[in-house]
Formats: C-alpha cells, structure tokens, sequence
C-alpha cells in the first residue's frame, strides 16, 4: 500500500491535503491497481463521464508504469471519480505523450461517503515489457481541482514534467505473468451509404482485419487488411491566413500506437515549442489522407514497434488507393539508448505523397537529455541531419538543425537553429517551409508568491528570426513579449503580449478569397489579451482578444470557447473564432463556428455530435458518432458524417455518409 503522496502544487513538498491510498496486486494475466481517495463528497469535481476524455478539469488519479525500467518511456493510465477511463504513451522521460493511444484495459469507480475510490484492471497483453526483468516503475498521482492540487508518490519538485519517469519508484517482485499466446485478432465488418446530391446513393458492404503478435514481450508486429477509420474524430477547422500549410494531429488508431518509437529529431518537443512541428520527416497523416484531409482507402499495412534491449525500433509499410499508382510507403526508425535519458538513432521513409517523383530521405540524431543537471533540473541538447534523395534533384537537399532546452519552473529557456535546404523534399513529412535559415528561442521566468491569491506568475518573450538561405535575406521575424500571465488560486489564467512581427513577402499573396497583399517589406504590432476561467465550474470559457496592424492595413480576433456541464450525462460546448482585417483594398472577416452536443450515457456507451462552419468554404460539416463499447476490444460504432453548402441564407446536405461497424477482439 502507498500512502505518503505530497504536493506538487500549489505547496511544493507539503503533505497532500487529503488522504489517499494505493493498493496493487497481480495474477498471471492481469494488473490491479486499487485507490481510496478521501474528500468531501460535495467538492468532489465530477463531471466528465466519456471514455477517452481528458479529465483536465475533473478530479483524477494517474498511474504510470515503466514496464522496461528504463527511466525513459511509460503507459500512462487514468481514472475519474465517474469511472471515466483514458491513457497515453509517453515517451522521452515525460517531455512526449501520445493521449490519442488507446490500450483494452478496464476501470470502473464510483462516489462514496468518504470520497471517491477506484479499481483498474490492465491485462499484461495490452503491455510491452522485459520479460527477465522483475522490477517496474510505478508512480502515483491524484489531482484535486476544488484546490488545485497535485499530488505524487514518490515526491515530485516544480522542476519535473507532469508525467516524469525517471523519479518513479520501484514496483519489485513482477514475476511468472503472461501474455498468453501474444496474438490478437480483430475483424470487422461494415455497411453503410454514401449520398450525393443529384446521385444515386452508393451502398456500401465490406470487412477488413488487424492483427497484432507479440514476437517478444518487447516487440510487437501489426498486420491491417482493408482498414477502416470510422470512428476517427474529423478534423477541427481552421482558416490559413499564412503562407504555409497548417499542422493537423493524427487521431487514427492504427498510426498512433507505437508512434513514439518513429518520432525524431525535435518532434518530441513540439509540446513544449511549436517549431517541433516545422521538421517533421515521418507524418503518419500523409499515409491514407489527401491534402484535403479527405480518406485514401488502406489496402494493407505492415508495422514492427517496440524495444530489444537498449534499441528502439519502429517500421511501418502501407499501401493505399492513390489514383497516381504511386502507393507504396516505407518508414524505418532505429535509436539506442545512451546513459541514463540519452539517445542516438537514425530514420529511413521511402516514398512521396508531394509529387510524383520517387523519393528517399534518411537522417540521424543525437539527444542529450538529464533530469539531475543541478540536483533537479531536466536540460536537454539535441542534434540531428537530413538528406533527401529525389528523382531529378541533386543540390540543396540537406537539412540540419540543433536545440537547447532548459524546461523548469522557475527559468524555461531554449534556443534552436535550423537550416532547410531549397530542394529538401520530406516526401512522407510535414516540412511547411523550405529554403530558410531559422533562429528562435524563449526565455521566461516564473515565481510563485502564493500569497495575494497569486499561484504562478510568469513574464518572458519568444522570438524567432528567419532568413532565405540562398540569398540571406530576411524573410520573417517575429519577437512576442509577455510582460505578464497570472495563475491564479481560484482557477482562473490571464496573459497580455506584445507581438512585433515583419514579413518581406517577394510576390502578392493570397490571403482570403479575393484579397491579396501586395508584394513589400511589411513590419507590424499587435496586442494580444488571453483569459481562462477555472476548468471545475458547470460554465467554463476561455478568451482571447488582439489588436493592432497588419501587412498595409489592421487586424483584429476574436476568439470565445464556452462549455456547459448541462448535468452529467449532458454536455453543450461552443466556439467562435472571427478574423476582421481591414487591408488597403477592403475588408473581410474569417469566421469558424463550432457546437458539440453530447450525451454520455456511461463511460461505454455515448453519442457525440460535432457541428461546424467555416466561411472560407462556407461548408458545413456535422458528425454524429455513436459507440457501445461492450468490451475493450468488441465495439459497435454508428457514424454519420455531413457536409452542408451554403446558397444565400440557406444551407443544403451536398454529400453524407453513414457507416454501422461492428469490431471484435479475439486474445491468444
């Protein structure tokens, strides 16, 4: 039993201000984890109830487990007083995690008169691990919302990640378990209608199968046949005013588990820094997907991801219904521990979704990583290359880059630098920008007086700096001042930046349906004012206000997010977003809307209903997704999915489809 939890926040290494126990034990197939949480029943925040959902604004536990005891990578599982389940992988000592990895495991909690507990039940063939090796990490986490309050077991400094591995105590005497046979086998099958209007309805009629094997405990093999994304959430909209392409997550199943066994270079970071996502070599999304975000049928895929003593590995083959015959896609990434959280390795993609020239890139790394630079502090140094090798091209086609990162609470600090070459072509990547030289870096201070009902408050400033590399002209800079953002003890968040920003745009750009900038040198500010309420209250928002120039003209957003815990089963949610800019030849406003209604009958049975519009294609799209799931595993997905176009001030269904799907797991 554990017992000795102190706080993380917002006392750091004061006892937990209320009492909590943890209780594990284990049979030959399963691991269970059991909780008590003492509380006031009454200020117990409970309000989420979904599978999946994050939980940030209800009280909660965590458990992570280092099944290699390589103080690096963990499973990461989550339960709310409601029995609301979620999990994650994280990776790179708690820097990473992939919340969009779903695990079959089962949870279930309950209210009582003295708090609220919970039991976890996590089959060790949902788990990868050493065999050989009878020690775990463990730890432990609860979170109080009414207080603010996190707590850990083993203790926790301000200076480690939320989801840190390396502190995690010691879970001994992990012996003769089994992941049985280590074969799983999923079949599906699916129906459904496509409609069209002014076309005849197009019914659909097939099946498909995953299979996954354990060739160690360690190392896992994947086998898709005809694979089906359903029950995928679409995509939120966003209106590009840049000139470069916007980066969506992956949320399919298939491509996120075990995807942090192909993450490279700084993508790990993109958390902690969003030029994490401006060299990305390998983006699963390219497979499957158009440009449009639209679906390419999968007709098969192979994937090996997992560990072999101190080597990563991750390998991915997919081939898919491209029109252009140009559908066959490869990835290797390999990497090897060094020290204690560092790490050297090298990735190979072999393929191209740009064009329809052949297309090969391989790279390295190296990371440097510790979490005891000065006692507690986590610091890290990454290095990494790449090089293209595409059909016809054969100058510039290197990329290489570096950064520093220091993410503590009281000082964060980075500094990167990257070069792109002109003809660099990350055929199966997300690479926005080419032909650059680019310089950033953050410096931030934050104390924390705990008094005047001040939790944190933090000033500091970003900037980045971008050049062409060819001729070493400016072509973007960027310096974001935040004088000031306070964390207050009730919950509530308030910033204000000063944003200076130049563009040396070297022909007219298209920025909104008919309207473009012209070709100049253009410098600006802007002021930005951000506000987010408490997150355990029945009515939660956050706001975001800016002002100021723009290219020739002015620009002013408006951003409001609103959510409503109508009571438990029920949640209302709204978004509005709207660009005014007023250039030197007109003005015009970019607005998205945005309604989730859902129904949350139990933690395994919901009704999701995602409402929204943008007027840059004036296209509305709704999806309802219904899901019953009667085991880990063994679904039934109802799935409805529209697209509206709007003629004058009437909307008319275009296109829609409706998928019934019914998945079963079998374990060997």
């Amino acid at each position: 039993m554990v017992e000795d939890f102190y706080q993380r926040e917002p006392f750091e290494g004061a006892p937990a201000s209320e009492k909590t126990q943890f209780f594990v034990c284990y049979d030959e197939h399963n691991l269970y984890i059991g909780s008590k949480c003492w509380d006031d029943p009454k200020k117990i925040t409970a309000k989420e109830l979904a599978r999946n959902a994050s939980l940030r604004y209800d009280d909660r536990i965590n458990i992570i487990l280092d099944t290699y005891l390589d103080k690096r990578n963990a499973y990461w599982f989550q339960i709310g007083p409601r029995g609301s389940i979620s999990d994650a992988l994280i990776s790179e000592n708690g820097v990473a995690y992939n919340r969009e990895w779903q695990g079959l495991w089962t949870g279930k909690a309950k209210i009582t008169d003295y708090g609220w507990e919970a039991e976890i039940a996590i089959p060790f063939k949902t788990l990868s691990f050493d065999k050989t090796n009878t020690q775990w990490g463990i730890k432990f986490l609860r979170m109080i919302i009414d207080k603010l309050e996190r707590s850990y077991w083993p203790v926790a400094n301000l200076n480690t990640h939320y989801f840190q591995v390396s502190d995690a105590g010691i879970l001994d005497g992990v012996e003769d378990i089994s992941q049985g046979v280590g074969l799983d086998i999923s079949p599906y099958i699916l129906t459904g209608a496509d409609t069209k209007r002014g076309e005849k309805s197009d019914l659909k009629l097939t099946g498909g199968i995953d299979v996954s094997y354990q060739i160690m405990p360690s190392l896992r093999s994947m086998l898709t046949i005809n694979t089906d994304f359903a029950e995928t959430e679409v995509d939120e909209r966003q209106i590009n005013l840049t000139r470069f392409d916007i980066h969506f997550p992956e949320k399919r199943n298939f491509f996120l588990d075990g995807a942090n066994y192909f993450y490279f270079g700084i993508e790990n970071y993109s958390r902690l820094n969003p030029n994490g996502q401006k060299i990305i070599p390998f983006f699963s999304r390219s497979l499957g997907l158009d440009e449009n975000g639209d679906p390419i049928p999968v007709n098969y895929g192979v994937k090996l991801a997992g560990q072999a003593n101190n080597w990563n590995l991750g390998m991915l083959y997919i081939n898919d219904q491209r029109e252009d015959n140009i559908n066959d896609f490869s990835v290797m990434r390999i990497s090897r521990n060094l020290w204690k959280q560092s790490s050297i390795g090298i990735i190979g993609t072999y393929g191209n979704v740009i064009n329809d020239r052949s297309d090969l890139v391989a790279g390295a790394d190296l990371k440097l990583s510790t979490s005891t630079f000065q006692g507690n502090k986590n610091v890290s140094l990454v290095f990494f290359g790449l090089q293209s090798n595409t059909k016809d091209t054969k100058e510039d086609r290197s990329t290489w880059g570096t950064q520093f990162v220091f993410p503590n609470d009281f000082i964060k600090a980075r500094l990167g630098y990257h070069e792109i070459g002109k003809n660099f072509i990350a055929g199966l990547g997300f690479v926005p920008r080419i032909n650059i030289k680019e310089t950033y870096g953050e410096l931030e201070i934050g104390p924390r007086p705990n008094k005047w009902g001040i939790m944190q408050v933090q000033s500091g400033g970003t900037f980045n700096y971008i050049k062409n590399k060819e001729s070493g002209m400016l072509e973007t800079s960027e310096l974001k001042i935040k004088p000031l953002e306070i964390r207050f003890l009730s919950g509530e968040v308030i910033s204000y930046s000063l944003i200076n920003q130049q563009e040396n745009l070297i022909a007219d750009f298209n920025i909104f349906e008919n309207f473009f900038i012209p070709q100049d040198n253009y410098r600006w500010w802007r002021n930005e004012f951000k506000l987010e309420t408490r997150g355990g209250r029945n009515i939660r928002g956050e706001g975001l206000y800016s002002f100021g120039n723009f290219y020739n003209g002015e620009r002013e957003d408006i951003e409001i997010q609103l959510n409503w815990k109508v009571v438990v089963p029920f949640f209302l949610g709204g978004k509005f977003i709207q660009n005014h800019i007023e250039l030197s030849e007109g003005s015009f406003n970019a607005n998205i809307f945005e309604l989730n209604a859902n129904v949350l009958f139990s933690p395994d049975i919901t009704l999701y209903n995602f409402i929204q519009y943008d007027n840059a294609t004036k296209n509305a799209g709704w999806q309802s997704r219904f899901q019953w799931i009667l085991k880990p595993g063994n679904e039934i997905i109802l799935a409805w999915n529209s697209s509206s176009l709007k003629s004058g001030n009437r909307f008319f269904i275009n296109e829609s489809n409706l998928r019934f799907k019914i998945k079963y797991n079998i374990r060997f």
